[in-house]
């Protein structure tokens, strides 16, 4: 990777390095002063002269004099010396603070030439963009144009070959045309040619068949004649005979008739066990399979039927309860309708209820006994359970 390629990235780099030195100088120039030791971390040894060490003599006033004013002038050095270091620590600072806000200000110059440099890149970009799109825009504009161009002249040249092919469409059916009315005209002429000659040999057919209609016709009177004569003597001696014969059967009709009468009310009367009939009463949807298959099917169906139908809310209403046993008889009559209903149960209203109930069964195919239709009683126990 490299580093420091721009003229941006080297100013920054500079700048930091300065704020960096001005830092350490700073710590150096602003931290605590340099202070001695004090006394009581040594002793303190007076190299004076020996001579008053041991002539144990007192100093006089003047040597006192001189000692003090000595130590003023080394204090007011010292104090010189003091603000003098303040003065330079103050210079310093400001030089410090002059150098910061030059370093800042360099900065900031060099921040604003940086945005003012990408805004002139930008407003490059931008105008450059704008000329692409405007050539773009241009380039397309010729596309257009010439597309439309070249469609015109497309459409202008299939304009031209449709109206080639329709002339020549024209001129084919215009041919063609002429060539089917030269036919048409051609061929009835032949066919009125053929039909003349087919009418005279008709005409000549139709004559001579009425010639030998005519004759077959006198020949056929005179048979005719002959043959009415035999038939009427014929017919005369069969209405004779048919007559006596007519008498005697309608005699004989008339006795099996009241003979069958008789029966028919005899049986028609007297219903059968559901039980015993040779064919059991069919319901609706239990056409298929032998009788027995076809008894289960009656017995699952009603009382299918009855399940759905009765209301069972009617036993928690009558204030009874558990399940409730109600016995039904009813009879299956010839054409198939339910009569003769009687139902027995713990309750008139539930008695009336199977009643309702009975009464709304499908019409059901009688019963067959000896070939005939005949009544069918039918028991029907059922058990109910209130809501």
């Amino acid at each position: 990777m490299k580093y420091l390629q721009t003229k941006h990235e080297q100013n920054s780099a500079k700048i930091t390095t300065l704020i960096v030195v001005i830092v350490v100088l700073l710590c150096f120039v602003v931290g605590q002063d340099y202070q001695e030791l004090p006394e009581e971390y040594g002793v303190a040894i007076n190299f004076g002269d020996v001579s008053t060490i041991n002539d144990n003599t007192q100093p006089t006033t003047s040597a006192k004099v001189q000692d003090s004013e000595l130590e003023e002038s080394e204090e007011v050095v010292e104090e010189e010396v003091v603000e003098d270091e303040v003065a330079e620590e103050v210079l310093e600072e400001e030089s410090l603070e002059d150098e910061m806000a030059a370093a800042l200000e360099a900065k900031q110059e060099e921040e604003a030439a940086e945005k003012q440099l990408q805004e002139e890149l930008a407003e490059k970009e931008e105008a450059e963009k704008a000329e692409a799109e405007e050539e773009a825009a241009k380039a397309a504009e010729t596309e257009k144009a010439e597309k439309a161009a070249e469609a015109e002249k497309l459409l202008a040249q299939q304009e031209e070959e449709a109206l080639r092919v329709k002339n020549e469409k024209e001129a084919k059916d215009a041919k063609d045309k002429l060539a089917k009315e030269t036919k048409a005209k051609a061929d009835k002429a032949e066919a009125e040619k053929k039909a003349a000659k087919a009418k005279a040999v008709a005409k000549a057919s139709a004559e001579k068949a009425a010639k030998d209609k005519a004759i077959a016709a006198e020949k056929a009177k005179a048979q005719k004649a002959a043959a009415d004569k035999a038939a009427k003597a014929k017919s005369a001696a069969e209405a004779k005979a048919k007559a006596a014969k007519a008498a005697a059967a309608k005699a004989a009709s008339d006795k099996a008739s009241a003979a069958a009468a008789a029966k028919k009310k005899s049986e028609g009367s007297k219903s059968v066990s559901f039980k015993s009939v040779e064919n059991s009463p069919i319901y609706p949807g239990c056409q298929s399979g032998n009788n027995s298959a076809r008894i289960k099917c009656m017995n699952d169906k009603i009382n299918q039927f009855i399940a759905k139908n009765f209301n069972t809310i009617l036993i928690s209403d009558l204030g009874l309860s558990g399940k409730q046993q109600i016995f039904i008889r009813f009879t299956i009559s010839q054409s198939g309708n339910i009569t003769g209903i009687k139902v027995k149960g713990p309750h008139d209203q539930l008695e009336e209820e199977a009643k309702r109930v009975i009464n709304l069964l499908p019409n059901i195919k009688p019963g067959i006994q000896n070939g005939r239709p005949v009544p069918v009683s039918y028991d029907l126990p059922i058990s109910v359970n209130g809501n």
